[in-house]
């Protein structure tokens, strides 16, 4: 992590922004995956807890496209954390381990993980910091914490002005806010957490044939190498750690 303040007590100062970047630019990692295999990859063969899995309402559940539920079948251990006490009945029924609790509470489950998956959650919270304590409180020493929120700047939601014809660029009506990556390294930072990897997977869909895997990757590398993630990307997936002990 990089404390800018060491820098500048401004915080647009220009040395620290630039500063800034060279740190994100040192943690960017552009991988040849799709999103859900990445999700799927972190939590493989862990004990995870993943909150707010519940999606809103219980017409997301498929018992074949179910975030939670391709999680939970790849996991050592899956375990949700969801605030929605009617989705906690509807999974616990289905054999899921559902707890109820509010995620930016100081409730301790009583568990420790070694991945945390915060999939688009942290723009609906009052509280994002109280959100990633919660998840500090319950990672393992040396876990892992993933975080996915939709990038403010990617293209799509300036077209959906024009398409819902709407004088303003709206979002999911239930966000409080955007989390660009200067924000997330923030509230990171105030959580006392440190931010170890920018995720960028490359594909929008699983690999089908191999020609056209190879055409579709070598047209992604291209636009990756010159164009600007944020104009590629409609999310954002940071990976978190605890902040490492200082030596005696």
């Amino acid at each position: 992590m990089l404390d800018w303040r060491k820098i500048s007590g401004d915080p647009t100062n220009r040395a620290a922004t630039l500063e800034l970047d060279r740190f994100f630019r040192s943690i960017t990692s552009v991988e040849e995956t799709t999103r859900l295999d990445m999700v799927l990859d972190f939590c493989r063969g862990q004990e995870v807890l993943d909150i707010g899995a519940g999606e809103h309402d219980i017409a997301f559940y498929s018992e074949a496209s179910w975030e939670h539920g391709r999680i939970a079948g790849v996991a050592k251990r899956a375990v949700a954390a969801e605030i929605m006490p009617h989705l906690v009945e509807h999974y616990r029924a289905k054999g899921f381990d559902f707890r109820h609790v509010d995620a930016t509470s100081d409730v301790d489950l009583g568990d420790r993980f070694d991945r945390i998956f915060i999939g688009d959650v942290i723009e609906h919270v009052n509280d994002p910091v109280a959100l990633l304590r919660f998840a500090k409180r319950h990672l393992k020493p040396d876990g892992r914490v993933l975080v996915t929120t939709p990038n403010p700047f990617a293209p799509r939601f300036r077209q959906h002005r024009s398409q819902r014809q709407t004088r303003y660029v709206m979002a999911n009506l239930e966000h409080t806010r955007w989390v660009s990556i200067s924000n997330m390294h923030e509230l990171v930072w105030r959580a006392g957490m440190r931010l170890t990897k920018l995720r960028w997977p490359l594909l929008r869909k699983p690999k089908s044939g191999k020609l056209a895997y190879d055409v579709s990757m070598l047209g992604r590398r291209l636009q990756a190498a010159v164009a600007p993630l944020e104009d590629m990307f409609v999310e954002y997936a940071f990976e978190i750690a605890h902040e490492p002990t200082p030596q005696s």
